[in-house]
């Protein structure tokens, strides 16, 4: 397969255990686990603090019009009292139900060509933890590779609402890997919360998917010369 010269540039070179770091949604696949999970989960009525209230979706959306990092610490914060592993499971399921056919075309050779050249993979994702882990396991990749929003869990196993910091969106992306000693050989994104990760990666790739309109990440790319793969 030919890849863009940021990433063949890496597979000619040995990993030595580098990171790179790839954002999930968008960028892995197609659509948003971590907002799909939730409309499930209420739709299903598994989240106990909002038990017998309606509109959970909703207050989702009302937070990410205002501030996202708040959005996406509330989707995660909603799901305290859920039991880690159970959820876990579910997760597994859910990915493989709905969005093991989402997965884009270049991810799987992509991640087998960097796993194989000795890089590792790193997702870094302001969904919740639970179901990018999901998907990672299913692109061949430990849980420990992922970094999404989390919470707290109490001495039960059970997820709490104490949301931990950084939510990685952002800059809190770049908090996120920093707090872990990663800076990336390289980082792929979709999206304008994906910026400072790409700035702060020593290469970038922007993934744009066919089905969504050109954003300022992209136009971002065509400025700084970051190769764009169309999805």
């Amino acid at each position: 397969m030919h890849w863009p010269t940021p990433i063949s540039t890496l597979l000619q070179q040995p990993g030595d255990g580098r990171p790179v770091a790839f954002d999930a949604d968008g960028t892995l696949w197609r659509g948003d686990v971590g907002e799909e999970l939730l409309r499930h989960l209420g739709h299903e009525g598994l989240l106990p603090a909002w038990q017998g209230r309606g509109g959970v979706y909703a207050e989702y959306e009302r937070r990410l019009a205002h501030e996202p990092a708040d959005a996406y610490a509330f989707a995660a914060a909603v799901m305290a009292g859920l039991d880690d592993r159970a959820l876990s499971e579910r997760c597994r399921a859910f990915f493989a139900q709905r969005f093991s056919g989402r997965v884009f075309g270049f991810v799987r050779p992509l991640l087998q060509a960097l796993t194989a050249g000795g890089y590792s993979v790193w997702v870094v994702s302001a969904s919740p933890r639970w179901p990018v882990q999901a998907g990672a396991q299913a692109l061949g990749l430990e849980p420990r590779q992922v970094i999404g929003v989390d919470v707290e869990l109490d001495e039960a196993g059970a997820l709490t609402s104490r949301v931990v910091a950084p939510v990685p969106c952002g800059q809190g992306k770049v908090l996120a890997l920093q707090a872990r000693s990663l800076r990336p050989a390289l980082a792929v994104g979709n999206g304008e919360l994906d910026l400072q990760m790409l700035c702060f990666a020593e290469r970038a790739v922007v993934v744009a998917p066919h089905a969504e309109a050109p954003n300022g990440l992209v136009q971002t790319a065509i400025r700084e010369r970051w190769p764009v793969i169309r999805a």
